[in-house]
């Protein structure tokens, strides 16, 4: 017999099924990268899927390694997610970064994935280490998982930041990619709730946020529809967006493409004064040559 928990991951395999095939064809169009925005809708959706079951097997045949997994997979969604929208941000900054200057280089996107990777990591470790019931019937929450929560928070903010900073500059990117900051701009209000959720889930462990003994109904309006929303609107974008060509395409959008970018515009720049100084050069033969002429006659 299924409980409220069975059902909302029923509802998932039936939405991150499909949404799983859609994620792998737009990855198949724009590459996959590990970089790639895309690739982790992917990974957030196989996340889902492999929990899902988890979840429906341990309902009828419970085992801690089962539990456990189950734990760990609920916890790292978070990560995948705001992986995903750093990719399409950096794709945005690199169209910015070809054509004009930019104060967000690769030094900000390695920063902000390193902090994302760390609080993924301690997620993980904290949900394999478990969550101990205390005599009074509290769940203790391991304190890497407090930490990985807490190490979100900046991410998220600087992303945001990266947003605002970089929006002036849309008018040299082209028609197309303009929709990656619009979708992305749309996706911040569910990322911000789906985080918030897993802060109250962590330091306010109660009734109605809780990791083992929650709301039901809080958990799939503030995690699951949230997660669910964004990897809709990523895998839109993909189809609304051209694949980059073979010049632009590179492991990593955060560094590798935003460094041939600001290598192109350097190089442009190299050019464009070489051939100053080489004219230069010319007129200033020309000039003596005419004045050595004049000597002559």
């Amino acid at each position: 017999m299924l409980d409220a928990h069975g059902w909302v991951s029923v509802v998932d395999l039936i939405i991150y099924d499909p949404a799983l095939v859609v994620a792998a064809l737009v990855c198949f169009r724009h590459g996959f990268r590990k970089g790639s925005g895309w690739i982790y809708t992917l990974v957030l959706c196989l996340v889902r899927i492999i929990g899902s079951i988890c979840r429906l097997v341990s309902i009828n045949h419970p085992s801690e390694r089962l539990i456990t997994t189950t734990f760990v997979l609920d916890s790292v969604g978070l990560g995948p997610l705001l992986l995903a929208t750093m990719g399409l941000l950096s794709r945005f900054v690199a169209f910015i970064n070809a054509h004009a200057a930019s104060r967000v280089t690769t030094l900000h996107f390695r920063i902000i994935k390193i902090v994302i990777t760390v609080g993924l990591v301690l997620s993980v470790v904290g949900g394999i280490s478990g969550y101990k019931t205390q005599p009074d019937g509290s769940i203790k929450i391991p304190t890497e998982s407090k930490v990985g929560v807490i190490l979100f928070i900046p991410a998220f903010v600087a992303l945001i930041l990266i947003l605002f900073v970089s929006l002036p500059h849309t008018a040299v990117v082209p028609p197309k990619e303009r929709r990656v900051p619009v979708a992305v701009a749309f996706a911040f209000p569910f990322v911000a709730v789906r985080l918030l959720y897993s802060i109250l889930a962590v330091y306010l462990h109660n009734h109605t946020f809780g990791v083992l003994n929650g709301s039901v109904v809080v958990w799939a309006l503030m995690a699951v529809v949230e997660e669910f929303i964004v990897v809709i609107m990523y895998l839109t974008l993909g189809f609304l967006v051209d694949p980059r060509n073979a010049e632009d395409s590179g492991s990593s959008p955060w560094s590798s493409t935003v460094e041939r970018a600001e290598r192109h515009v350097k190089r442009t720049r190299e050019r464009t004064g070489g051939y100053e100084m080489a004219r230069g050069a010319e007129r200033q033969g020309l000039r003596a040559g005419g004045h050595q002429s004049t000597g002559v006659v």
